[in-house]
């Protein structure tokens, strides 16, 4: 029995799904990873003061040993859980902006491209692409330019608080600059998703209506 040919369609879609369910995995882990952290707050959890003997070491409190590696796990935890959501995030918003460009341009890819080093994607330098114009009146074209100004906005922030990372060395040092662009990069995962999953509709909207300026009068998508 042969099997069916998937279109360009049927893998382009499967490959902008992917992206997003790779996103959500790793947002509920980041989110958990937090929790996690959170839980484990000296100023929350009280240490039992319980000493034990150990030949060698004179004592050792087992409690607050316990407490220490678990914070210093859970934080190492939500800072490699807080990376890899952000990078898929900003994956799967390049990567639906990409399909959706492309199928506006009557293009017909087959996946989405995206680079990749090692367990991370690489993020294009270019902003994602303004679409309101080939959009027309969707519904949505609105709330897509919105996110993509949100995460162009979020990204520069978190340039800032790359740029500023050494001032956390310095004991008391408070920068206000830093604590803004702090509190903006923290809504970058959470906006690019949003962005992935507004152009992820925005595709299938343009694909159900045949909406290219390409396609030929044979009714092909």
């Amino acid at each position: 029995m042969t099997k069916p040919t998937a279109t360009w369609f049927d893998t382009l879609t499967a490959s902008v799904q992917a992206l997003g369910a790779a996103s959500r995995e790793y947002g509920m882990a980041e989110r958990a990873a937090h929790h996690a952290l959170w839980n484990m707050d000296p100023t929350r959890v009280f240490p039992v003061a319980g000493a034990v003997s150990v030949p060698g070491r004179n004592v050792v409190r087992p409690h607050h040993d316990a407490l220490r590696q678990l914070r210093a796990l859970h934080t190492e935890m939500h800072e490699r859980t807080k990376t890899l959501s952000e990078n898929a995030a900003e994956a799967y918003a390049h990567g639906a902006a990409a399909a959706l460009h492309s199928v506006l341009l009557g293009e017909r890819p087959e996946y989405v491209e995206l680079r990749r080093r090692g367990d991370s994607f690489v993020q294009p330098t270019a902003a994602l692409p303004d679409l309101r114009a080939l959009l027309g009146a969707w519904a949505g074209s609105g709330r897509l330019a919105t996110l993509r100004e949100q995460v162009a906005e979020r990204k520069h922030a978190r340039a800032v608080v790359a740029d500023f990372e050494f001032f956390e060395d310095l004991a008391g040092c408070v920068i206000p600059e830093w604590s803004h662009a702090s509190d903006q990069a923290a809504g970058l995962a959470d906006s690019a998703h949003a962005y992935g999953e507004t152009a992820e509709s925005a595709l299938y909207f343009v694909l159900l209506m045949g909406r290219t300026p390409r396609d030929g009068e044979d009714g092909r998508r």
